[in-house]
């Protein structure tokens, strides 16, 4: 475990500064992780821990909760001496206490950093890489579009094309500004004035074309006006439709059992 590769180099450094000399000022930068780093050290053992933790997989908490029973396990073999506990006892424990919360607080400091990296290059991705190859898809279908005749199938899987690539643009843009702002808040929801049955039978159009032989029925009764968020909407239809072509039976419109993924599933189709 990462932990017992650097509990030597932990407890050097909290001996190292249960040892040396400590203002108040000092004491107080301990708490907050500014503190001592040991002499000639670059990465200290806490920040390499930080490290290995996060490319394991671990959690923040997960990472804390070492340090907790690191701390348990030291004072438990103090208590086990079997000595009265002397003026220094209580000095000396005070001090171990406050070097392992520096060691938290640089792991801790370290993990935030690391993960702010990988946020950015998370960002980077979906916002270059992706972006890229969507939009140049879009610009594909407009071409194709310009060189179809209007009614022809060639132009309505163009149209396919561009409506699906703008919407997944759209849903990009999204997640870019959740993750700018912060991991786990929610996506954004703006409501507008729109039809629904025309998004409802866009992404029909859509899923048509990818249904291998499925049948997809579409109908709508009364008014179909109100105020959503396009997008959105656009996602929950192409996800229940997508669900319902994969698992129901070939050239059937009642999307009764089907096989997929290896399991039999019951879909009902919009």
């Amino acid at each position: 475990m990462a932990l017992r590769d650097h509990i030597v180099e932990i407890l050097d450094f909290v001996a190292e500064d249960c040892e040396s000399a400590q203002t108040d000022r000092q004491q107080v930068a301990k708490s907050k992780g500014d503190g001592p780093r040991g002499s000639g050290i670059q990465n200290s053992a806490a920040e390499i821990h930080a490290a290995l933790r996060l490319d394991s997989g671990f959690d923040i908490d997960q990472m804390v909760s070492e340090y907790r029973a690191l701390r348990a396990s030291v004072v438990k073999l103090w208590a086990r001496r079997g000595q009265p506990m002397a003026l220094t006892d209580v000095e000396d424990l005070t001090r171990f206490n406050e070097a392992i919360d520096q060691a938290i607080a640089e792991s801790v400091a370290e993990y935030t950093r690391l993960m702010s990296e990988s946020k950015n290059l998370f960002l980077g991705i979906i916002g270059h890489d992706l972006r890229n190859p969507m939009g140049a898809a879009s610009m594909a279908g407009e071409a194709l579009k310009k060189l179809s005749t209007p009614d022809s199938k060639q132009m309505a899987l163009a149209s396919h094309v561009v409506d699906a690539t703008q919407r997944g643009l759209q849903i990009l843009n999204d997640l870019l500004e959740v993750t700018r702002s912060a991991f786990g808040t929610d996506i954004p929801v703006v409501r507008a004035p729109m039809d629904m049955a025309s998004v409802a039978r866009r992404i029909v159009d859509e899923m048509r074309s990818i249904a291998k032989g499925g049948r997809i029925d579409f109908a709508t009764d009364g008014d179909t006006n109100g105020e959503w968020d396009e997008t959105r909407i656009g996602q929950v239809f192409s996800n229940l439709i997508g669900n319902a072509v994969e698992y129901s039976v070939p050239d059937s419109a009642d999307l009764g059992r089907g096989e997929g993924r290896g399991e039999r599933r019951r879909n009902h189709g919009p």
